[in-house]
């Protein structure tokens, strides 16, 4: 029993180690210059992006339009009169034709409210785009700074089961040559075994941050290098 209460406490220290060169190696390998470039990067590659800029291209377009629509409260119109002679030289109208302008108060009474509602709409567009531009560098921030933990967990795992491989080869030779006792070269495999699986975590867990950075910034990582 004291056994293995002495072998669940070696595993709690090296968790608890692990934890702490962790944290000190992760702040030391910010690289805020790059990150910088990434947010960039991604501000202009992500698709969402050009999404917001169609947005406030459609909303100036609509503006355009609503002050273009000036002359809809205008009907331009012609009647043709029978009684008129064209051969007349007294007349005043042209051929018989009567020229007419039709006024629709109600659409020119409406449109100063129609171009305002879409210089509100266009606003609201480019403030989406800001609000997104600040969300995707948190994003940026939040995936690179799980990456670099990711990382450095695995450097650290790496080197435990680097560590416990070394320890299992030199406990199998005392075992095999009959110095060590089968309990002990039994928790050493135990040791390792866990160690390796960590390890394979810790590697699966980098992969997956490495992706969801590059998915963001809309290239590889090896290209900010």
């Amino acid at each position: 029993m004291a056994s293995r209460y002495s072998f669940l406490l070696a595993l709690l220290i090296i968790c608890f180690t692990t934890t702490v060169e962790g944290q000190q190696s992760m702040m030391s390998s910010v690289d805020y210059p790059m990150l910088q470039r990434m947010i960039d990067t991604a501000k202009v590659r992500y698709p969402r992006m050009k999404k917001y800029e169609h947005k406030i291209t459609e909303a100036k377009m609509n503006v355009t339009k609503a002050k273009l629509g000036w002359f809809d409260g205008l009907t331009f119109t012609y009647v043709y009169n029978s009684s008129v002679s064209n051969t007349s030289p007294n007349s005043t109208q042209l051929a018989g034709y009567q020229p007419g302008v039709f006024l629709n108060f109600g659409a020119l009474l409406s449109r100063p409210t129609t171009i305002k509602i879409a210089r509100e709409e266009q606003k609201v567009a480019e403030a989406d785009k800001e609000e997104f531009m600040l969300n995707i560098e948190q994003m940026v921030k939040d995936r690179y700074f799980g990456y670099l933990e990711k990382m450095a967990i695995l450097n650290l795992r790496a080197k435990s089961a680097s560590e416990a491989d070394l320890s299992q080869t030199q406990i199998r030779y005392k075992y095999e040559s009959g110095i060590e006792t089968f309990d002990n070269y039994s928790k050493v495999l135990v040791l390792y075994s866990v160690s390796s699986q960590n390890k394979i975590e810790a590697e699966s867990a980098v992969l997956r941050a490495k992706a969801a950075l590059e998915e963001i910034v809309g290239i590889k990582l090896e290209e900010f290098k």
